[in-house]
């Protein structure tokens, strides 16, 4: 195990110094693990638990196309931008604090700005406001800007999330191990119905357990969703899904790999076209495609590749 400082570790002795840099990129696998540090951070800068705070600003993705909006003139009311949305943003991070101390501002999936966002946002990082603390979290660095990377101290957050014990879950990966164990090596005559059947079936259930999932394991107390409006509680929702189907898609690969691992001459190349074709269903699902087409496609390529 690595002796090096823990990301929380290491913003926490550069407050203490007072060298904490007014602009933190934290990113690493687990979106949940990436907002705890920057929350307990947070707490630590303003004085005191961090949540429902006056001077603590939040941002995240929300709408159809899961995006971090710039903020629309037309949609102003009372002379004020609209909620979660950067100009907002932007807005309550150059006011003076509330209770007269700092500011903290945390975005949300920050690699899900539009080109106007991340333009202005830009030009924020360039001249920050005073006494103002500013956290970028996410699980895809490289889709940010060059530009506003170069201008943050990037920590990766490491984490090893429990694996998941839900037996509806662990039977279905072991029946994916069947499915995919019954193609390689090719289909028998009279096989190709079952195979494609059992294709559908695992697609279904695995939206079925997902959905169940991410509602049984939301980390969202009572009193956090009654503070949310409900487009705010929506992009908090989506957010919580992407990350368990991460998790979930994580160990879709496991079984695949060690399945093939198993058996006896398999050739890599097709090792490596499986976990391909995943990591393009993984990407479609980010594109905001429906996972049942999205598993769908992933399913039955492993078809055609295991089969052959």
């Amino acid at each position: 195990m690595s002796s090096a400082p823990k990301a929380g570790e290491i913003l926490r002795r550069a407050l203490r110094n007072g060298r904490l840099h007014h602009a933190i990129l934290l990113y690493g696998n687990s979106a949940p693990a990436l907002e705890a540090v920057a929350r307990d951070v947070a707490s630590l800068l303003l004085g005191r638990p961090c949540a429902r705070h006056p001077d603590l600003f939040e941002l995240r993705p929300e709408g159809k196309m899961r995006l971090i909006k710039i903020g629309s003139s037309a949609d102003r009311a009372g002379g004020d931008w609209p909620p979660n949305t950067m100009r907002k943003l932007l807005r309550d991070i150059r006011q003076s604090s509330a209770l007269g101390g700092r500011k903290v501002a945390i975005v949300h999936e920050a690699d899900r700005m539009n080109a106007e966002s991340a333009n202005a946002f830009l030009k924020t990082l360039e001249e920050p406001p005073p006494d103002t603390t500013i956290f970028m979290l996410t699980t895809r660095p490289n889709d940010l800007l060059d530009t506003i990377r170069s201008r943050c101290i990037a920590l990766r957050v490491e984490s090893e999330p429990e694996p998941l014990g839900d037996e509806e879950w662990l039977e279905w990966l072991e029946d994916f191990k069947k499915w995919q164990k019954s193609l390689m090596g090719g289909i028998r005559r009279g096989g190709v119905s079952a195979a494609v059947m059992g294709c559908y079936a695992l697609v279904a259930r695995f939206g079925s357990i997902l959905g169940r999932l991410a509602d049984e394991l939301s980390e969202m107390d009572e009193d956090a969703e009654d503070e949310l409006d409900d487009e705010m509680l929506e992009a908090v929702r989506a957010s919580e899904r992407r990350a368990l189907r991460k998790r979930l898609l994580a160990d879709v690969e496991d079984a695949c790999v060690g399945c093939a691992l198993g058996g006896n001459g398999v050739p890599a190349v097709k090792i490596a076209r499986a976990v391909g074709a995943l990591e393009k269903a993984a990407a479609y699902m980010e594109l905001n495609m429906p996972d049942a087409p999205a598993m769908e496609y992933f399913m039955l390529s492993s078809l055609r590749i295991w089969a052959r």
